[in-house]
């Protein structure tokens, strides 16, 4: 039977809950103040309506191809940003249209009201889409999607290790909306007319306020927003701190949102006049930056970075500097972490998991000698394998295995012990989530790839020369099964750090390394951990 058509349209609806708002103004960027139309006043409405246009120009691509063109083609393009701030109970909400989101001040939004009321409403059952990323100084962000509604785990996200950023699914009342989508925004297809719309944001504020979501998702409060002032303040004066001391190990920078790369052509921030960076790094930033830096709070939340998009000349203010900060702060013996513009507390019971993981691992069997202060990576491996005949020195060896689009390091060092030696300098933790990632990697290839095998033992013999490669080609059989009762698999970092126990490691590197480390050792492959120090 045919369906009968809506009497109200559908509307897909991009829904921000806004904050330390008290009139409509408050939540609208004062950059570029865009024009302002008051609400009809028998709508019943509170609120504002905001809008910016470009003018028709032509696309930037047309100068590319108009040099060999016969003709000039009649060619412009225009963009349109609006949006429609409204009140609702003693909350204000803001509605964004086309680029709408670019006019709103970014400190007023509540992060992850999208993703709560989502967590809420949908049925656990029902999950289309899952945006999911891992903070480290290498922020990675993932897409996953499914070719029908599924159940949470169908998506293969690790909890102790991925944070949920934002999920798409079906609601179980199919009278909320007809599909919902959760991050910061709040993104629903609806049949609503403009005046039913405060009803319908109390709804959306309830399903925010709601715990419903600890019945299938519990593990998201790993990370608890952070909600006293106090706190707040003091977190942030230990990371001005850090900023002011020139010291990075703990902070660094990352976009607040997935963006498509290749639309993305290059970033500003305010500070380096007109300095244009590929990436978001902080120490680039810094070295750009005039002497002496001394940064502030009101420095961090009002500089701003800018986003130019291939698709535009012009460059976009998107984030605060502060808002692109991912850093870790302890305050009282508790773990905290900044992520997009919010203080995060860590919970305890998952720290425990990972340090009673980081401390049960044993340091590494060949004693390292430390390393010399400025001594690259590769100048270490070959002076350590130089003195040591137990060691053969693998670093920048990368091997094929069957299939495989790109290489694998198998290790650095290789011991006639069966150690695959993984050598790391501390400076950034993207550098350590590579190396916990290379070991298991390259244990699970070698165990279960013979081509891999292959080119090892080759790079085995040509490395040991002139000496006699059979100590390290018998752990490593051309068909039998590997010894994996032989095999382990050492992380060695050189770092200079005072701190006891795992601390010297960040927070989320040593979550990466349970990671890889419990894969090991289901895998039957000893693990080990060792810190070495540069002299």
């Amino acid at each position: 039977m045919p369906r009968l058509r809506a009497a109200v349209p559908s509307r897909r609806l991009t829904v921000f809950l806004l904050r330390d708002v008290l009139i409509a103004d408050d939540a609208i960027t004062t950059d570029q103040p865009p024009v302002k139309i008051g609400l009809e006043p028998g709508s019943g409405l509170e609120g504002a309506f905001y809008y910016k246009s470009r003018p028709a120009t032509a696309p930037n691509w047309l100068s590319f191809v108009r040099p060999i063109l016969s003709s000039d083609p009649n060619v412009t393009s225009s963009s349109s940003s609006a949006v429609l701030v409204l009140k609702a109970g003693a909350e204000f909400f803001a509605l964004t249209f086309g680029f709408g989101r670019s006019l709103l001040d970014q400190t007023k939004i509540e992060r992850q009201f999208g993703l709560k009321v989502a967590l809420n409403r949908v049925n656990p059952d029902q999950i289309r889409s899952i945006d999911a990323k891992t903070f480290e100084d290498m922020v990675v962000s993932k897409n996953i999607q499914t070719s029908r509604s599924t159940d949470f785990p169908s998506f293969g996200v690790d909890v102790t290790r991925d944070i949920v950023r934002a999920v798409v699914g079906e609601p179980s009342d199919k009278n909320f909306a007809k599909r919902v989508s959760g991050s910061d925004a709040l993104v629903v297809n609806l049949n609503i007319l403009p005046k039913d719309l405060p009803a319908k944001l109390l709804e959306f504020l309830a399903a925010y306020e709601d715990t419903a979501y600890k019945a299938n998702f519990d593990w998201i409060d790993h990370l608890s927003i952070v909600l006293d002032k106090d706190v707040q303040e003091a977190l942030d004066v230990e990371l001005i701190k850090e900023l002011n001391s020139g010291s990075f190990g703990s902070t660094h920078l990352a976009m607040p949102e997935p963006l498509d790369w290749q639309d993305i052509d290059s970033f500003k921030i305010t500070g380096t006049r007109a300095a244009e960076y590929d990436e978001l790094d902080l120490e680039e930033y810094f070295k750009g930056l005039p002497r002496p830096v001394l940064f502030t709070m009101d420095a961090l939340k009002t500089r701003k970075v800018s986003v130019k998009f291939g698709r535009n000349s012009d460059y976009e203010s998107r984030w605060s500097l502060y808002d692109c900060l991912v850093s870790e702060q302890s305050h009282k013996g508790e773990l905290f972490v900044l992520i997009e513009g919010r203080w995060f507390a860590v919970s305890k019971s998952l720290i425990k998991q990972v340090d009673d993981f980081a401390k049960q691992l044993t340091p590494a069997v060949t004693t390292l000698p430390p390393a010399v202060a400025g001594e690259h990576e590769d100048v270490y491996n070959a002076r350590v394998a130089d003195a040591d005949p137990q060691l053969v020195n693998l670093d920048k060896k990368i091997l094929r295995a069957a299939g495989a689009s790109s290489g694998i390091e198998a290790a650095d060092l290789m011991s006639t012990s069966g150690e695959f030696i993984h050598v790391k300098r501390k400076s950034r933790s993207s550098t350590l989530s590579h190396l916990f990632a290379q070991g298991s990697v390259s244990a699970t290839t070698l165990v279960g790839d013979l081509t891999f095998r292959a080119n090892l033992r080759k790079a085995i013999e040509d490395a040991a020369k002139p000496r006699d490669p059979a100590p390290w080609l018998d752990l490593v059989p051309s068909t039998a099964a590997i010894d994996r009762g032989r095999m382990s698999v050492s992380y060695v970092v050189i770092a200079d750090s005072a701190k006891a126990g795992v601390e010297w490691l960040p927070f989320f590197s040593r979550l990466n390394l349970m990671q890889h480390g419990k894969q090991l050792l289901n895998l039957g492959v000893h693990v080990s951990l060792e810190r070495v120090n540069a002299s």
